[in-house]
């Protein structure tokens, strides 16, 4: 097996698991409503990731890294934590409470959309023709998915809105943890730097689960503890792992192709498992928004193939 061919074969496998969180955490919803509550249940979810992260943020020559990257950069990491990790993550998955994974998935996965326009407006990027092309492709897209009804053996064609802008605003954060994440990257790595920000996202959840008068809950069910393991150990921490471990052999242009798969996947898996039904207003919104992204990111693609 050749190296790009482990590369694609790792981005596949982290795909595969990020595309399975929608369904998963839709069926965990529709099963076990009472016991899966979203701030406790994102608090274990993110603890079984940073277990998975615990190996090498205490390897020796880590621990230095770390220290050096909590002493420069606390206030970006506290930044990161709260709207990249604990935001993104807490929206995301509350979302699939009030909507379906396929409408959950697409809207999250509009996250390049905005990653543009906070990198345009903070000085970073500069916008041409093919961006704000796809920018308003990915836009007439995310209205169409908002039109468009849908449902799936959990739900009925109504009230999906709240839903629906979970996820959208779950891009949001993602998109702002893309834009300023590269100083935690540059310092000490992106595997690493992931295991930190997970670590931390997981203590700013204690506050969180205090203040709202719950505390942590430990007490459940055994397919609400399987489920917490499987998304934060899995499709988080060794997802994450794959995906910056296929880094090693192929260009962030080639690897950025899974991503479309992700969207798709989970398409398929919500059809076919949770019995998602779609309005011909969604297929489209789904082509819009794919599409839309895939124009933006043409240029970068074309880039990391010249300098190869």
């Amino acid at each position: 097996m050749t190296g790009q061919h482990k590369g694609i074969l790792f981005g596949l496998i982290a795909t595969a698991f990020w595309a399975s969180f929608y369904p998963l955490g839709r069926v965990l919803f529709g099963f076990n409503a009472e016991a899966v509550d979203p701030l406790n249940f994102t608090f274990l979810r993110f603890a079984f990731a940073t277990l998975f992260f615990l190996p090498l943020l205490f390897q020796p020559t880590n621990r230095r890294a770390v220290q050096k990257l909590l002493r420069q950069h606390w206030g970006q990491v506290l930044l990161l934590s709260a709207i990249g990790i604990v935001g993104e993550g807490l929206l995301v998955f509350w979302s699939l409470k009030y909507t379906t994974s396929a409408r959950a998935s697409l809207l999250a996965n509009a996250s390049p959309i905005f990653t543009v326009l906070i990198s345009y407006f903070c000085g970073r990027e500069l916008l041409n023709g093919r961006r704000i092309s796809g920018m308003i492709l990915g836009f007439l897209g995310i209205l169409l998915a908002f039109q468009g009804g849908g449902g799936d053996v959990f739900s009925a064609d109504t009230g999906m809105l709240a839903g629906d802008l979970m996820a959208l605003l779950s891009g949001v954060g993602w998109a702002y943890y893309t834009v300023f994440g590269t100083e935690i990257t540059a310092c000490c790595g992106g595997m690493l730097g992931t295991g930190v920000l997970f670590a931390c996202g997981t203590l700013l959840m204690l506050p969180v689960l205090i203040l709202s008068g719950s505390g942590p809950s430990f007490d459940l069910p055994w397919r609400v503890w399987l489920g917490a393991f499987y998304l934060g150990a899995l499709s988080n921490g060794l997802a994450n792992g794959l995906w910056y471990m296929a880094l090693k052999y192929v260009t962030p242009g080639e690897l950025g192709s899974c991503g479309y798969i992700s969207a798709l996947l989970t398409f398929a898996l919500a059809v076919f498992f949770l019995d998602e039904q779609c309005s011909w207003q969604f297929l489209v919104a789904i082509g819009l928004v794919l599409g839309g992204v895939a124009l933006m990111l043409q240029r970068e693609k074309l880039m990391s193939s010249t300098t190869v």
